[in-house]
């Protein structure tokens, strides 16, 4: 398969994020803003770029672990499954098509000067001119469009300087004639302006070193931009009265021609012209390509993800999209536009950024960013509630930009993509597992695999090993595994997990690190004489695989590694957590500390119905490493002797029969539980303990198990007999 040459460098990658960028929201958009927030225009335009920050540092994180085409539809499929990509597609869809009408709408007002030709006229012809170098394939022009828009900064900037000396300050009184309300729905507003900035991420997969340029270049263009648009508005409503320029779709033209008259007008009109042209050509490009993404998943017919035989471009998604801007162009009016494409915009950012905590906080395999956002999860929220804030601030419109995208979006889900998928996202498979409740009573009939296997999957085993490939030591785990597996078969199963839109039958080679993965295991079995057995399995599904694997090898014990619980998770359920009320075996949870030779093991009963799982695999383990055994109890500093002593005989009389040398250790203090156990860890070099069912309650504030795992100075293992 061929892959996309990665030969686009920084100063191009900012050049193609600026020209995403400029257009109507410096030329039209400011007139429309100073009519809802007056002088204070330029400080709407600065804190919009605020709200805007942290969806940029998201997109760019998303786009370096998903670079592929169709950009922020791409990645809210994957995160939240086919309904929310359907709508979601069709919202982008949408708004940049609203953008690209709000821009000939613009272009029609500069060309007025020119023409007495009715506006609406002039935007459907500009839009049919478009539409047909589109068809032809105008994507090769984009060198031209590169340069033009370095010509447009610096002819604007020029503007800017030149009218600097006839700035009024008292033009800015009073500031905000509407009050914080009015300032605060400019900012949403004015929110279209920046729409742009992160259309570059859609073509991360031919960025040269995307993890670094594609952050920087986002975040430059963003900061070149927002200068440019405070600078700009600060020197319109300085030079005039924001009476006269309150609902002024040609403010620059009325400028240059207050500045310079008649022969500076025109040309300024003439560069507003062709810069917004560019624009409105970029969205219609940009646009056709949501339902071209969607119909290839099948979300939508296929026709529009059809390419013209000779063309080579999407002519179904062109035609549809030029359909629509005719529509909004004839029906709507210009403010009600700009409202409209800002408000899908907010919605869009806000998903996003929920979509960045989503796929770190599920710890997807395959999320793998080059870059990361930084001051995680912070600037994600921050652009999650201001986002909202705006929302408000923009009043009934967003209502209205809701459901216009919601109910086609819901509507075409239910009844057309809904029976043409089977994916689920990544919500759907690291949340509630209905479809798995269903199904936990019968053997799977079959565990998808890619790579060759070294034995048939019917064959049954003692001990499952599960590697998921963040393993501090694979061979350690598997040491853990035979011991727990008393000479028994042990299979080795290393899962990968890749996105639900990966075949996984192109995944044909086996990769290095797998190969001498394998190697090493066949000399482990080979060393120790026991009967290992490996297999790389590739799947789309990690719990339902390893739900199934443990099925189907009829084994006594999964085990697993796990670092435990050591920050808070966004979603109902994870993968070990539903595991842990499903499996059919008993399940091991180890975590890896770096310790080799285990001798002194710490054992931890709760008077449960693990107590004596706990107890016989501490035996086992300590005959199998020649260790002692040390069963550790606390006690809150108000416990009496006797309770103390009573619990002493208790773990005695259990331990009674015990093979190898044992001792009970009691503690007893004003530090918590958790605190104690964690403390004594360090005398240790494993400590065996019980983990509790899953809740809930307990996903949520993390079980007595989980910060043991997270916080002990020594390895740890969590057992769970599958009767309890």
């Amino acid at each position: 398969m061929k892959k996309l040459e990665r030969s686009i460098e920084l100063p191009a990658v900012i050049a193609i994020s600026i020209s995403a960028m400029l257009g109507s929201g410096i030329f039209v958009l400011p007139g429309i803003g100073i009519a809802t927030t007056g002088p204070s225009i330029w400080l709407a335009y600065l804190l919009s770029a605020l709200c805007i920050l942290p969806a940029a540092l998201s997109k760019s994180e998303l786009a370096t672990a998903m670079p592929t085409s169709g950009g922020t539809y791409v990645y809210v499929e994957r995160t939240f499954g086919p309904f929310a990509g359907t709508v979601a597609g069709l919202g982008l869809f949408l708004s940049i098509l609203l953008k690209s009408s709000f821009s000939l709408v613009g272009i029609a007002a500069y060309l007025s000067i020119f023409s007495d030709i009715n506006p609406k006229y002039l935007s459907i012809g500009l839009l049919v001119m478009i539409t047909i170098l589109n068809l032809f394939g105008v994507g090769k022009m984009k060198n031209l469009i590169t340069t033009f828009t370095w010509i447009s900064i610096t002819v604007l900037v020029g503007l800017g300087i030149w009218a600097a000396p006839t700035v009024d300050t008292q033009f800015l009184l009073p500031f905000t004639p509407q009050g914080p309300d009015g300032l605060f729905a400019a900012t949403g507003l004015v929110f279209i302006s920046f729409a742009g900035v992160t259309k570059v991420a859609a073509i991360a997969e031919e960025i040269k070193d995307p993890g670094k340029n594609l952050p920087l270049g986002i975040l430059i263009s963003l900061f070149i931009v927002t200068l440019l648009y405070v600078f700009i508005s600060f020197i319109l409503v300085t030079n005039s009265p924001f009476q006269d320029l309150q609902g002024n779709l040609k403010p620059v033209y009325d400028l240059a021609l207050k500045l310079g008259g008649p022969i500076s007008g025109g040309f300024f009109a003439i560069m507003a012209i062709l810069t917004m042209t560019s624009e409105s050509n970029a969205g219609v490009l940009a646009g056709s390509r949501f339902p071209f993404a969607m119909a290839r998943d099948r979300l939508l017919p296929t026709r529009l993800g059809k390419l013209h035989r000779k063309l080579l471009t999407p002519i179904w998604s062109i035609n549809l999209s030029a359909v629509i801007i005719v529509t909004v162009i004839l029906t709507q009016d210009v403010v009600k536009i700009a409202k409209l494409a800002s408000a899908f915009m907010i919605m869009i950012y806000m998903v996003e950024n929920i979509a960045v905590i989503v796929l770190r906080e599920t710890r997807v395999q395959w999320y793998k960013p080059s870059y990361k956002s930084p001051l995680y999860p912070g600037i994600q929220i921050f652009g999650i509630i201001s986002s909202i804030w705006l929302l408000f601030e923009m009043g009934q419109i967003v209502w209205v930009a809701i459901v216009t995208v919601s109910v086609p979006g819901v509507l075409l889900y239910v009844f057309y993509s809904r029976t043409r998928t089977t994916r689920k996202g990544v919500i759907g498979i690291k949340g509630p597992r209905a479809d798995l409740k269903q199904e936990s009573s019968v053997a799977a009939s079959t565990i998808p695999t890619s790579f060759s296997t070294s034995q048939d999957l019917n064959l049954d085993a003692n001990v499952v090993v599960s590697l998921f490939g963040k393993e501090r030591s694979p061979e350690m785990l598997i040491e853990m595994g035979i011991a727990l597996a008393e000479h028994g078969n042990v299979e080795v199963a290393h899962l990968t997990e890749v996105p639900e839109q990966t075949d996984l039958n192109d995944i044909l080679e086996e990769p290095a690190y797998l190969k001498s993965l394998r190697r090493r295991i066949i000399a482990m079995a080979v060393e120790k004489k026991e009967p290992i057995t490996f297999d790389p399995v590739v799947t789309h599904d990690m719990t339902k695989t390893v739900f199934e694997i443990s099925q189907r090898f009829h084994c006594q014990w999964l085990l697993m590694e796990w670092g435990g619980k050591t920050r808070g998770t966004f979603t109902l359920n994870n993968p070990i957590g539903w595991l842990k009320n499903h499996l059919k075996c008993n399940l091991a949870i180890f975590r890896d500390t770096g310790v080799r030779y285990i001798r002194k093991i710490a054992v931890h009963m709760q008077g449960d119905q693990n107590d004596p799982l706990i107890l016989d695999t501490a035996i086992h383990l300590a005959e199998v490493n020649r260790g002692d055994i040390i069963l550790v109890e606390w006690f809150p500093i108000e416990a009496t002797k006797e309770q103390i002593d009573t619990e002493r005989l208790r773990l005695e009389e259990m331990a009674s029969n015990c093979p190898v040398k044992f001792e009970v250790r009691t503690l007893q203090g004003s530090k918590r539980k958790v605190d104690a156990l964690v403390g004594v860890s360090v005398e240790f070099d494993l400590l065996i303990l019980g983990s509790s069912p899953h809740s809930f309650i307990r996903n949520l504030t993390g079980s007595f198990e989980d910060k043991i795992i997270a916080r002990s100075a020594c390895s740890v293992i969590s057992v769970l007999n599958w009767s309890s």
